[in-house]
């Protein structure tokens, strides 16, 4: 990060734009024309960092520490054959997949580490991961007379699958071979098996395509407004009002996900062996599918330089996935100037229906580059220019240009513009995509392959599920049909991220022509006023006029999850921190604040909270059962001070119930009392969570998974309405964690 600022300051001292800014074309037309020996500066600088960048190998490591864990793999294996439990296969699976990751391009131990990781897989019950290990290892040159064994486990494979066609290819290969006598007797039984499932009635096609409605209906506004989205008829809370599927995407802290679908949950990921473990794709499809983009994107993963330009990486994979749509209208053009111009062309004219093209929709999207100040405008122009380098440099990306008849030196232009234009209408346009990921996983451990969570694939141990609460950002995504929404601090949609897919819920009741709104920032019932304000200013560059904020009192909503009875014997009056504390510390029981006093605005005498730092003492000892008494105690006389879904509630319940199952998970036993106690605290807990995020919010679904576990455990009573409830909540979750959810639910609690 530090080299790459120094170079960026050495170039942002060699700029002088022409004048002021006018469009993203004009810019680097401006940047073309600085003196050549300036320009030559300038670009050697750029040039210089992405060669300064690039990381040796060291393959004979690789394979040594490959190899290492490959053998300690093969060890656990072994155990399970013994007949110990399935935690030793997936065990081996992880030591596996870390050998894996391990080998990088070292093909011959790559080679062994899947050929070996699919044995376990197999053996665990991950068929179609299994069958992808084989492939990948003949890919990457399996020894050929160890071939056979290999195949006849994708036959085997294939015929769990039911994948006809791919049975037949692998025991027709095998039928070829002189096999030993155990291997034309696994032939024989394949071939039979074979036939049975030839003999099977065909199940029916259930993954038809799914033509989505959207209830949404797009207007224009010449003023400030611009392009808006409307309600085509009244739609009625919890329905979907437009659903849409992200082509571009990347994961935000590189986190390890699948580049192709954004999958969490892995069971055998497959790295890109190149990439120095940073790209990882759930199955061989993905990557395949995915490659097209990658293949320009692979030296910059191995010189790391992709995370350290923020949005413009995003801009960047716009660009590479556009630009095939894109060329086929400027493929006639002889110039810069007159390509750009159908690039304005294409971007002005009127959104016509829901299913216009992505990557029209995203040309159309707006910018506020021209209102951004010089520093980051500066920056952004310098990584569209840096990345636009990277492309001519370390990649063939130019060559698809050379039979046209525009210059290549146009083609460089159009590319640095498009790669600007893109990284300025994200910044305005962006979204963030969240996800339930494992709780207290390393970045390159994957929650699918821990032991202690599964009994079998994709069916967690009972008391488990808590294991999978941690709600975080996952991705940088490009929606712009859900950017069509404008900002309201109260807004109309329920959005959920399911991978590289998105899905809108009404929020409330809206009616026919009622403005469909999203909330760019924290919402009205989770911020101030003044909190909001600011990054609509800085990032979006408006100033919020939406009901909420124009109301009398836009705080009233936040404020009333921040009452407390004054805690001084003759006062007890229920008061709100003053003005001054409401901006700077209402929250001051974080360490920035805790040196900043609240006062009763009734007596105006200091609070001390002396119920907070004991309520902290006794969760650092609630492996004691007296002092886990004692705690839930010092919960519920949290009434005393803290008035209704007062927010440090929600906190404090959420210490304190984390705290009690990190000791049941170590091993402590609670009575049917404290079980009881802990599921009441969840519950008001979830009433707090309701009452401020909404009972479908990602940290109501979070912290509701405490409760699943305690029930699943018969510790607590519950009813069948409770039950159904909470069944429902799982329909907000991305695909992959519903299905974990629902066997869950099937599994323990609806039994």
């Amino acid at each position: 990060m530090e080299r790459l600022a120094r170079t960026f300051s050495q170039q942002n001292e060699l700029i002088t734009l022409n004048e002021n800014y006018k469009d993203e074309f004009e810019t680097f037309k401006s940047l073309a024309s600085m003196p050549a020996d300036i320009l030559q500066i300038f670009q050697k600088l750029a040039l210089d960092l992405l060669q300064d960048l690039e990381q040796p190998v060291d393959r004979k490591g690789c394979a040594e520490r490959s190899k290492n864990l490959r053998e300690e793999g093969n060890l656990m294996f072994k155990e399970s054959a013994s007949g110990s439990s399935k935690d030793s296969v997936l065990k081996a699976c992880r030591l596996y997949s870390e050998a894996v990751f391990e080998a990088e391009n070292a093909v011959e131990e790559l080679s062994l580490a899947f050929a070996n990781r699919g044995i376990a897989l197999q053996e665990y019950g991950y068929y179609r991961e299994a069958y992808d290990d084989c492939s990948n290892a003949l890919e990457c040159g399996y020894p050929e007379r160890l071939r056979h064994k290999v195949i006849m486990r994708q036959a085997f494979c294939a015929w769990k699958l039911k994948k006809i066609a791919s049975l037949e290819e692998h025991l027709d290969y095998l039928g070829q071979l002189q096999l030993k006598e155990s291997f034309e007797q696994q032939l024989e039984d394949l071939k039979q098996k074979l036939e049975l499932l030839k003999n099977q009635p065909r199940e029916q096609e259930t993954q038809g395509k799914v033509v989505d409605k959207s209830l949404g209906e797009i207007l224009t506004d010449p003023g400030p407004r611009g392009r808006y989205m409307v309600a085509k008829e009244a739609i009625s809370k919890g329905n979907v009002i437009f659903s849409e599927r992200a082509s571009c995407f990347v994961p935000l802290e590189q986190l390890l996900i699948c580049q192709q679908c954004a999958a969490t949950l892995m069971s055998a990921p497959i790295p890109c062996p190149n990439c120095h473990q940073r790209v990882v794709y759930c199955s061989r499809k993905c990557r395949e599918a995915h490659s097209a983009i990658h293949k320009f994107e692979c030296a910059a993963y191995r010189k790391d330089i992709l995370r350290l330009l923020g949005i413009s990486h995003l801009a960047l994979r716009l660009l590479l996935t556009y630009i095939p749509y894109i060329r086929p209208h400027l493929q006639e053009m002889t110039s810069a100037k007159g390509m750009w111009e159908e690039i304005m062309n294409l971007s002005r004219k009127p959104e016509e229906s829901e299913n216009a093209p992505e990557y029209l929709r995203s040309l159309r999207m707006v910018s506020q580059l021209d209102q951004a100040i010089d520093e980051e405008l500066n920056y952004h122009i310098l990584c569209a220019n840096l990345l636009q380098l990277y492309l001519k440099e370390h990649t063939d990306f130019y060559d698809q240009f050379h039979s046209l008849p525009a210059s290549i030196e146009d083609w460089q232009l159009i590319i640095s513009a498009l790669i600007l234009r893109f990284a300025g209408q994200l910044l305005a346009n962006g979204h963030v995509g969240d996800a339930l990921l494992g709780v207290g996983m390393e970045p390159k451990e994957f929650v699918m392959l821990q032991p202690e969570l599964w009994q079998k694939p994709r069916h967690l141990k009972r008391g488990q599920l808590h294991n999978l609460s941690h709600s975080d950002p996952i991705t940088a995504i490009n929606l712009p049909y859900l950017s069509l929404c404008n900002h309201a601090c109260e807004p109309s949609i329920r959005t959920k991220f399911d991978g590289c897919s998105v899905v809108n819920y009404a929020a409330k009741d809206i009616l026919e022509g009622e403005e469909i709104f999203n909330c760019y920032t924290m919402d009205y019932r989770n911020s101030l006023k003044l909190q909001r304000s600011h990054p609509l200013k800085a990032i979006y560059k408006f100033e919020c006029t939406c009901a909420k904020c124009t109301r009398t009192d836009p705080d009233q909503n936040y404020l009333s999850f921040h009452r407390y009875r004054c805690e001084k014997p003759n006062c007890r009056q229920e008061f709100l921190p003053d003005a001054k504390v409401q901006q700077n510390n209402l929250r001051w029981w974080l360490r920035c604040n805790a040196e900043k006093p609240i006062t009763c605005t009734v007596c105006h005498e200091l609070q001390h909270f002396a119920w907070y730092n004991e309520f902290l003492g006794l969760i650092g000892s609630s492996a004691d059962s007296s002092k886990r008494q004692a705690l839930f105690k010092a919960f519920d006389d949290l009434d005393k001070w803290l008035v209704d879904h007062h927010s440090l509630k929600r906190i404090m319940a959420e210490e304190l119930v984390t705290a009690c199952f990190y000791e049941i998970d170590g091993g402590t036993s609670l009575d049917e009392f404290e079980y009881e106690d802990l599921a009441r605290i969840i519950r008001k807990q979830l009433e707090g969570i309701a009452a401020q995020c909404g009972d479908n919010s990602t940290e109501y679904i979070a912290r509701m998974t405490y409760l699943w576990d305690i029930i699943a455990q018969k510790k607590c009573r519950t009813d069948r309405k409770e039950l159904l409830e909470m069944k429902g909540k799982v329909d907000y979750l991305a695909s992959e964690h519903r299905e974990v959810f629902l066997n869950y639910y099937n599994d323990f609690i609806e039994q």
